[in-house]
């Protein structure tokens, strides 16, 4: 009765809770922050193709390179320092890409097939692998594959000097990154490990070779003896050599490091020139698919593609583009044993056709270095220094740059093709301008410049100018993007602050602001005034433009930025670090850190009650000791409960967005902070943890 009971209740355990071989859902899990399970092949994540379906840990759109986001050794981020790493049963490949330098212990279960490390060997104490394992093989502190034709770690013992490579090896994943007396790879070595080794002796038995980056990355570490019998993968050592020099960098040594080759094979005489002859037939095919025949040239903006010639393996036929004598040109070499030949033959690309250079003659006359343009120019673009210019009634676009002593304008209008204004292009002294709008506009300019160049117009009438706008005295009012008047004792929420300005009876368009402190006008861009918030007070007077003059008025202003407090703002806008912050129900971030509330604020190590995980916001910190709001907020989270971790990406915007934390969570980690302001670039902010009691 007991044994039919218990196959009742185990069967009625299955089906509620699934088989104990179904998938993970969590890729990886964090027990008493020393463990780190691996838990899932995470196959649709994967981006370093090592191995096709294999885990990538941790993945790649999630983590990033830890090393190079946090390179100081204080910035240590949440994978870092874990004794012991369990590959759980059912993962199956893994290529692993975390700095591995702590990990004293690696469990590895029977159904993991590939093991490869992004980054150079780990060192690792204990290695505990399944005796189940069907795929691998430890043996002598070395994990192979079951046949042993693949090594993917080895780990170093600090008594062996000489690293003997065993002769089934055809693939070396990784060699510990120290100081070996020798290296010996075997005969059948197809694959190297991506970083040279160090070592004082390297042999190479295999014909099969690194390319020629690999033994140039070698050269700093590779000592003075590089044995190789093989010589024709020597020779094309050798061979890549000249062709990098050719190609990349004319000052590369073709000798430098032949001499630590020893190669008992080797013979130059093995070079063929049994396809040198006086005379060759080639074909080009260039990028648009045309096909010439024994051409000398090639029209301008095409490139050849590939070159046959006839009497030469394809394989040994070699091009480049060249710069010779300031002229575009192919020359064409062939390989042969350990160097190339130049052949005979040259390709040359046209030179595009230039557009015939313009010349002063082009738009006019030239006397005394005076410019006098003729009546039926309607455009100019020319670069030139004059006394005097001379510009008439039908000319109408400017290009170019004019600096002259004196300008007369005759025409109607003068612009650029890009819309800038004329005096962008003609900087003179003394502008004399026919047309009155085209004379209010320079004067503008000279204005808003502070250019003290004279515009002079025969028909301006100063009896334009509208006097009667310095008697305004109403009061200047400020207001913010969202419409609201704002008081000029404010907090700055930003580097700048944009605020726009009106005054009854003026028109916003004609209004000037200075800041008599620091004897500038304000930035004025799409009818917003520029503040900058550095934390100093500013006195402001007012002026409005009126016909081709500027009216100061009599209003005056002071702008004070405060601290929460009220007191003054001091330093200007720098930020410490940032911070989470709890707002009440029925505040915003912005009505709270700007009432006299006392805040709720966390850095980044601090606990946080769960009570106030619901209404959490982000804040900036400053060196001042004020918290300012932040602007969109872009981050990766990742949460930890008492049985696994998650990834999700986060996003706030606005100033009504909170981020609440899910009850079940009693840490955060946050990472790949950016912070998005209307009036900067994007800010980056360390990583961030935090502890949620309960």
């Amino acid at each position: 009765m007991r044994e039919k009971l218990l196959c009742f209740f185990s069967v009625i355990f299955l089906l509620s809770f699934g088989s104990a071989e179904a998938k993970q859902k969590h890729p990886f899990r964090v027990e008493n922050d020393t463990i780190l399970h691996i838990c899932s092949n995470l196959s649709e994540v994967s981006y370093f193709p090592i191995f096709y379906g294999s885990c990538v840990f941790p993945p790649c759109d999630t983590i990033g390179l830890v090393r190079e986001y946090f390179p100081n050794e204080d910035d240590r981020f949440v994978y870092y320092g874990y004794s012991t790493v369990i590959i759980d049963e059912g993962v199956d490949s893994l290529v692993f890409r975390l700095p591995i330098d702590t990990i004293k212990l690696l469990q590895i279960p029977s159904s993991l097939k590939h093991l490869s490390f992004y980054w150079e060997s780990p060192v690792i104490e204990k290695i505990q692998m399944s005796s189940q394992n069907p795929y691998l093989r430890w043996e002598d502190g070395t994990m192979y594959n079951r046949d042993k034709t693949r090594l993917y770690f080895t780990l170093p013992n600090a008594g062996d000097s000489v690293l003997q490579i065993p002769e089934t090896v055809t693939q070396v994943w990784s060699i510990p990154y120290r100081h070996y007396s020798k290296i010996v790879f075997p005969k059948h070595c197809e694959m190297y490990p991506a970083f040279p080794p160090f070592c004082d002796t390297l042999i190479i038995q295999s014909k099969h070779c690194p390319d020629w980056d690999w033994f140039a990355k070698a050269a700093g570490s590779v000592s003075s003896y590089l044995y190789w019998p093989s010589d024709s993968a020597v020779a094309r050592i050798f061979m890549e050599t000249v062709w990098s020099r050719l190609e990349w960098d004319p000052e590369i040594d073709v000798n430098k490091g032949r001499d630590r080759f020893h190669c008992p094979n080797f013979d130059v005489r093995k070079r063929d020139t049994s396809w040198m002859r006086e005379s060759y037939r080639m074909t080009c095919v260039l990028d648009n698919g045309d096909t010439l025949v024994g051409a000398d040239s090639i029209p301008s903006g095409r490139y050849i593609e590939s070159a046959k010639i006839e009497g030469i393996a394809d394989e040994n036929v070699y091009f480049r583009n060249q710069d010779q004598d300031g002229k575009d040109v192919y020359r064409f070499y062939v390989a042969t044993y350990d160097t190339l030949y130049r052949l005979p033959l040259e390709v040359f690309v046209k030179p595009e056709e230039k557009e015939p250079e313009q010349k002063w003659s082009d738009f006019g006359e030239v006397k005394d270095s005076v410019l006098i343009i003729r009546e039926d120019v309607d455009s100019l673009d020319l670069y030139a220094s004059f006394r005097k210019v001379i510009i008439p009634k039908r000319t109408h676009y400017l290009e170019g740059s004019i600096k002259c002593d004196s300008a007369y304008l005759y025409c109607d209008s003068l612009k650029s093709y890009y819309n800038d204004d004329v005096c962008d292009r003609i900087d003179a002294r003394y502008y004399y301008v026919e047309n009155e709008e085209l004379y209010l506009s320079i004067k503008r300019w000279l204005m808003e410049k502070k250019q003290s160049a004279v515009a002079y117009c025969p028909h301006a009438d100063v009896r334009k100018r509208n006097m009667a706008l310095q008697q305004n005295t109403n009061k200047p009012v400020w207001r913010d993007s969202e419409g609201n008047i704002k008081n000029l004792t404010y907090r700055p929420w930003g580097i700048m602050t944009g605020l726009q300005l009106e005054i009854e009876g003026l028109d916003s368009q004609d209004l000037y602001v200075l800041d008599c402190r620091r004897k500038r006008f304000l930035q004025k861009s799409n009818g917003y005034f520029g503040f900058i918030n550095d934390g100093k007070t500013a006195e402001l007077e007012y002026a409005v433009w009126s016909y081709d003059t500027l009216l100061p008025l009599q209003q005056k202003d002071t702008v004070r930025f405060v601290k929460r407090d009220g007191t003054p703002w001091g330093k200007g806008y720098d930020i410490k670090e940032c911070v989470l912050y709890y707002v009440p129900k029925g505040m915003t971030r912005h009505t709270l850190l700007e009432s006299k509330d006392s805040i709720l604020m966390w850095r980044s190590g601090d606990t946080i009650p769960r009570r106030y995980a619901n209404r959490l916001a982000f804040g900036m910190l400053l060196t001042n000791g004020d918290c300012n709001p932040s602007g969109a907020m872009e981050y990766d989270v990742l949460y930890l409960d008492k049985r696994n971790q998650y990834l999700r990406n986060g996003y706030l915007e606005g100033n009504q967005q909170l981020w609440k934390i899910p009850r079940q969570y009693k840490k955060i980690w946050l990472y790949h902070i950016k912070e998005y302001r209307p009036d900067c670039l994007a800010r980056a902010y360390n990583p961030m943890h935090f502890y949620i009691k309960r």
